[in-house]
This record gives structure tokens, sequence and C-alpha cells, in this order.
């Protein structure tokens, strides 16, 4: 076939491609996201920018996935969410935009919340937004009395909280300051699976308002 005749069919495929391609990353589930912010990420935060150990063929990396992540097997779309998102951390340094909106006034309910959990283990990968430097209260309710570990992060990996409470009449407070203004997440791991009810994160002092 002549190269101008083959042309006409190669690009059309090559760029069809290229916009599956791109579609993917943008519509990895949400749950993929939290599986990996709660599973995943905790190793390979510290580990970006092409330093990551790890291979970077989805095959070369499908054990590593089911190794760490068990609920993976025999799920190779699941596989292929994951290896995007881990690639998407190596190469940005950076979590895996989620399209969640922030609520007013930051208080998240119990619908919401949900989208945002591991359906079985009940962990929960929370987007803040941005927040000032200030002082914070983060406020939990929960379906029953459990002990949790909490996590609050920065967009730059930094751990703020890393702590194992128990829940009391269903309700946790937990106080934390942010040193330096950006984009913060809540990791929430229940000792057995067991569900939020309301997240909520409250600036101190006068700038309340001013969320």
């Amino acid at each position: 076939m002549p190269f101008r005749r083959m042309s006409r069919f190669v690009l059309p495929i090559l760029a069809l491609f290229s916009s599956i391609a791109i579609g993917e990353e943008q519509e990895v589930f949400t749950e993929s996201v939290v599986i990996f912010n709660t599973i995943c990420a905790k190793c390979h935060e510290a580990q970006c920018s092409g330093r990551l150990s790890f291979e970077d063929t989805l095959e070369a990396s499908r054990n590593h996935i089911v190794r760490h992540h068990r609920g993976a097997s025999g799920k190779g779309r699941l596989q292929e969410e994951l290896f995007a998102i881990l690639n998407h951390m190596k190469e940005k340094c950076a979590y895996f935009p989620m399209e969640i909106r922030i609520p007013p006034h930051r208080v998240w309910g119990a619908e919401i919340l949900e989208q945002l959990s591991t359906h079985l283990e009940k962990n929960y990968f929370v987007p803040m937004g941005w927040l000032p430097v200030g002082n914070y209260r983060l406020k939990l309710a929960m379906e029953k009395d459990e002990k949790i570990t909490v996590h609050v992060v920065s967009e730059s990996f930094a751990m703020i909280v890393e702590d194992c409470h128990q829940t009391q009449g269903q309700y946790l407070e937990i106080p934390f300051s942010v040193d330096d203004a950006g984009n913060h997440y809540v990791r929430v791991y229940p000792r057995k699976p067991v569900r939020l009810t309301q997240l909520e994160v409250v600036l101190q002092g006068p700038d309340t308002d001013a969320q």
C-alpha cells in the first residue's frame, strides 16, 4: 500500500488510541483513587519524580498491585486504574485529581462520604480543599463507636496528624494546625468497617467565617 494511502488509515487510528488514553485517565473511578490513596500511597508518597522503585509497564506491575491489594486480583480494569494513578503520583508528585466538590462550610454528609470510601474496609480519603495557615478542628461522626486511625496530610505529603483514637458517643474531635497553606486531605482507617456519617473541618479563631 502506498504511504499516502496508508497514512489515511493509520493517522485516524493513532488519534483514536490517543483520545482513549486521555479519556481513561480522566475517568478513573473515585473508588480506585480512594483505594490507592488509603492503601498504596502510604508507601509511595515519599517516592516521586521518577524515583519510584516500580516497573513502568502495566504487565510488569500487575503482581505488585495484587500483592498489596488482593481485592484487585482478577480485576483487570481496577489494576489499570491503580496503575494510572500510580503513574500520576510518580510523574506529578501529587494525588490524582478527584472530581469531588468541596461542600459549603466544609461539612461532608453521609452520602458524599460514601463515595469517598472503599466499599469493604470503609477506609476514607477526603480532599479538604485549600486550607490557609491557621488552627483547625476535625470533627468526625460515626454510625457506632470504633477505634480509628486518622491522618491529615498536605498536598506535599507532609503528615500533620497520624494518630489512633477511640470515638466516644459516636463522635471525635481532633485539633490540628496548618503551617503552610495548600490543599489538604483526611484519611480514616476504622479497626472494623464502620461508616462515617459526617465530617467537618472548622477553622478556629476570628477567621472562622473566612473558610
